[in-house]
C-alpha cells in the first residue's frame, strides 16, 4: 500500500521534521473516577493491568505490520491515567514501536500522569525510555477545588511532582487545569493560576469545566446541589488567563493551549497540533479513536471486551489502519476534510489557517469554497485576514470568547 509521507516543515512552523504519523495510545485505569470526568476511565481494574497491555502490544504489532514502516514523529499516552503502568511493561510498548515504526530521531514521547502516582525513580526510567514530555493532571492549584473535584492527589504531590520531575531530566513539563468550576469565583481562579505559574511549567493547558451526564457533579446538578458557572464570570476567568499568560511569556496558540516562549525551544504539544493539523494518527488501545488513509477508527470501550477481541482475532489480517478491536470505521470524503481543515485549524489562535495550504491540500480556494462563512464571520468580527495578502485567516480577541459559534459554520 503506497503511504503519502506530507512535509511537516510548513506544518509545524518552522519545525524541521518529515515524520506525518502520530500514535495515541490509550490508558484506561485510574484509582477511582473523579466527580467530573466521562472519560473512557475504569477504576479498580488495575489487575487487568499486564493482560491490557499485551492486547495493546498485539494490537499494535497488527496494524503496523499491515503496511510498510510507519514514520512516526509524536506518541502520546493519555488516559485515564497512564502513570499507573509499570516501567517494565512501558519498556515493551515502546521496544513494539521502536521495531515497527520510523521514529524520529527526536520524537516527542509524552506520559499523562497524576500527581501523587509518580516518584523519582520511576520518572527516571521513563527518561531512560525516551520519554521526553510529562502532561500533569493538576486541575487546580488550590486544595479545597481538589477536594471538591473528588482529586486523588493534594498540593503536595503537586510540588514533590514537579520536583521529581525536573530531578529526572523532563524539561518539557504541562499542566493542566480547570476554570469554571461552579463555586470559584475570579479571584479564587486567579490565585489558582498565580501558583499554577510559580511552579514554572512550560506549557499550560486549560479547560472550562463542562458538565456531563453520567458524572457525579451532573447528578447533583439535577438535584441542584451546584449550579452552571456564569457564563460572564466564566468569559472574565478567561480573558485574565490570556491576559495574565501573555505577561508572563506565554504563547496563546491554541483555543486552551499555551506555551512558554524560549529562543530555539518549541514548548508546544507536537502531538496535538496533529489534530489541529488534522494530519494522521493512529489510535489504539480501549476506546482509541485514530484518522489515517482518510479512515476515522474507534475502538470498542470496555476493557475486558477490548482484551478479549485482539486474543480472539489477533491472527487474522486486518486492513490498515484496522485492527481486531476496531468497531467502527468512516471513510472521510473532501467535503469533510475541508471543513475539518477549517474547524480544526481555526482553533490554533496565532496560527490560523493559511489560503496557501488549503490550495495545496484541495487544488481549491478557500475563499471559494466557504465564501458566505467567512464573510459572515468577518462580518460579526470573529475573524479576520491577518496579512495584506488575504492569505492567513485567524480569530479576533472576540472569536477567541466565542470560539464555538465560529466552529458551529463549518460543521
Amino acid at each position: 500500500m503506497y503511504l503519502r509521507v506530507i512535509l511537516l516543515s510548513d506544518r509545524l512552523n518552522g519545525i524541521n521534521n518529515l515524520m506525518n504519523h502520530s500514535i495515541y495510545i490509550h490508558i484506561p485505569f485510574c484509582k477511582h473516577r473523579c466527580h467530573y470526568c466521562d472519560f473512557n476511565t475504569y477504576a479498580g481494574k488495575e489487575e487487568s493491568i499486564p493482560d491490557y497491555v499485551d492486547a495493546l502490544i498485539e494490537e499494535i504489532r497488527i496494524v503496523i505490520n499491515s503496511i510498510e514502516k510507519i514514520p512516526v514523529h509524536t506518541i502520546y499516552f493519555g488516559g485515564g491515567t497512564p502513570s499507573l503502568i509499570p516501567i517494565s511493561l512501558f519498556k515493551k510498548i515502546i521496544s513494539v514501536l521502536k521495531s515497527g515504526c520510523l521514529l524520529s530521531k527526536d520524537v516527542e514521547i509524552s506520559l499523562e500522569a497524576n500527581p501523587g502516582t509518580i516518584n523519582l525513580d520511576y520518572l527516571l526510567g521513563l527518561r531512560d525510555l525516551g520519554f521526553n514530555r510529562l502532561s500533569l493532571g493538576v486541575q487546580s492549584t488550590n486544595s479545597q477545588d481538589l477536594f471538591r473535584l473528588d482529586r486523588f492527589h493534594d498540593i503536595e504531590d503537586v510540588l514533590n511532582s514537579m520536583s521529581f520531575a525536573r530531578k529526572a531530566g523532563f524539561t518539557n513539563i504541562s499542566l493542566d487545569l480547570i476554570l469554571g468550576l461552579p463555586w470559584q469565583d475570579l479571584r479564587s481562579w486567579e490565585e489558582t493560576l498565580k501558583r499554577a505559574l510559580e511552579l514554572q511549567p512550560d506549557h499550560l493547558s486549560i479547560y472550562s469545566l463542562i458538565i456531563e451526564p453520567g458524572t457525579v457533579f451532573y447528578n447533583w446538578y439535577q438535584k441542584g446541589k451546584i449550579v452552571l458557572q456564569d457564563q460572564d464570570l466564566e468569559a472574565d476567568m478567561y480573558e485574565l488567563t490570556m491576559d495574565k499568560l501573555e505577561t508572563e511569556g506565554f504563547e496563546h496558540y491554541e483555543i486552551s493551549n499555551w506555551a512558554r516562549t524560549a529562543p530555539k525551544v518549541d514548548f508546544r504539544s507536537l502531538h496535538n497540533l496533529q489534530y489541529w493539523l488534522n494530519l494522521p494518527y493512529l489510535g489504539f488501545g480501549a476506546g482509541a479513536h485514530g484518522y489515517a488513509s482518510d479512515i476515522r477508527t474507534e475502538n470498542v470501550k470496555r476493557i475486558d471486551e477490548y482484551i478479549t477481541l485482539i486474543q480472539q482475532n489477533g491472527s487474522n489480517l486486518f486492513d490498515f489502519p484496522r485492527s481486531p478491536s476496531t468497531i467502527n470505521t468512516t471513510l472521510v470524503d473532501n467535503a469533510t476534510k475541508m471543513r475539518d481543515f477549517m474547524l480544526l485549524g481555526l482553533r490554533l489562535v496565532s496560527q490560523g489557517v493559511t489560503q496557501s495550504r488549503f490550495q495545496d491540500d484541495f487544488g481549491l480556494s478557500m475563499r471559494h469554497v466557504f465564501l458566505k462563512e467567512i464573510e459572515e464571520l468577518i462580518k460579526q468580527g470573529l475573524i479576520f485576514w491577518a496579512d495584506d495578502e488575504q492569505n492567513q485567516l485567524k480569530l479576533t480577541k472576540r472569536g477567541v470568547l466565542l470560539a464555538n459559534r465560529v466552529f458551529m459554520a463549518f460543521v
